[in-house]
């Protein structure tokens, strides 16, 4: 081979060489390129992580008092790794992997921390009522001994009357209607008096412990326009006074609200229900427990 034949396959091999080189220094750039944008992509998840458990502890400091020196320790711990990644200019695999590592021990610590903060705050909820019962126990033992130190004969009249007026039920609600019922039993409510054949008195009988199970009587008087009472016009005793009253409605008392409803019909058809204005009077355990009207037209 000359001369001039050896070097002109010498050029050629160098280019091919040349070529293969710039290649692969080429695919290795591009590959690191690609690499590096993955890591800094990770390093943009890991500090989002990050300052996601930042804003936790913002808000389990407040919400969490019983343990907010240790959170106040482990939120200062995040903000220093945030820093510290932050700085981090050519990251590494090893480096992001160490971080994660960090962040699942700083959570497990951190879910540790929540359950000891639930547990103490249920101690000292379970020691605040235990404390209030002691102090109400306290109080009352305190206001029993002061009654039975201050007791004499005025107090005695005063708590016999307190205990006279407990064993009486004062009705509440009391709502008085004219009625008309069908022969089917239905019950109609009317204001006009050609309609009305009775006069309907229902009120709600309110809960009392005092007062022993068993039937209790109220007694309904019904007072027409005239000044007449109307119904079976027996005669009941409310102290010194005689009472004349429209009906006796008894009830079986079971120390609860009950719902009752007494309807007066006129005996007398010279006290038929008449137009105007009628006044309502009840009674409970020689009493007026309630008053009320109506007006017919």
């Amino acid at each position: 081979m000359s001369n001039s034949n050896f070097l002109k396959v010498l050029v050629a091999l160098l280019g091919v060489g040349i070529l293969g080189l710039g290649y692969y220094t080429y695919s290795n750039h591009k590959e690191f390129k690609e690499t590096k944008q993955i890591l800094e992509q990770q390093k943009e998840e890991v500090i989002n992580e990050l300052e996601g458990l930042k804003l936790d502890y913002d808000q389990a400091i407040q919400d969490k008092q019983e343990v907010s020196g240790k959170l106040e320790e482990a939120k200062s711990r995040v903000e220093s790794l945030i820093g510290e990644i932050k700085k981090q200019k050519n990251i590494k695999y090893s480096l992001i992997k160490k971080y994660k590592r960090e962040i699942a021990k700083i959570k497990a610590q951190r879910d540790e921390l929540y359950k000891i903060a639930d547990s103490l705050r249920l101690s000292n909820q379970k020691l605040v009522v235990e404390k209030d019962s002691l102090t109400n126990d306290l109080t009352a033992q305190k206001q029993y001994n002061d009654t039975l130190l201050s007791k004499n004969e005025e107090l005695s009249t005063k708590m016999s009357d307190v205990i006279s007026r407990a064993k009486v039920l004062y009705p509440a609600n009391i709502k008085v209607t004219g009625v008309k019922i069908r022969s089917s039993g239905k019950v109609i409510e009317t204001a006009r008096r050609r309609r009305a054949q009775q006069i309907r008195v229902c009120f709600t009988v309110p809960k009392n412990n005092i007062i022993e199970y068993g039937p209790q009587q109220f007694y309904i008087k019904v007072v027409n326009p005239d000044g007449d009472v109307i119904g079976s016009n027996d005669v009941i005793n409310i102290g010194e006074d005689q009472v004349t009253i429209s009906k006796t409605e008894e009830i079986v008392y079971e120390q609860q609200a009950l719902e009752v409803c007494s309807f007066v019909k006129p005996q007398d058809k010279d006290k038929e229900i008449i137009k105007g204005d009628y006044t309502i009077e009840i009674y409970h355990n020689g009493q007026k427990v309630g008053t009320s009207n109506l007006t017919l037209k």
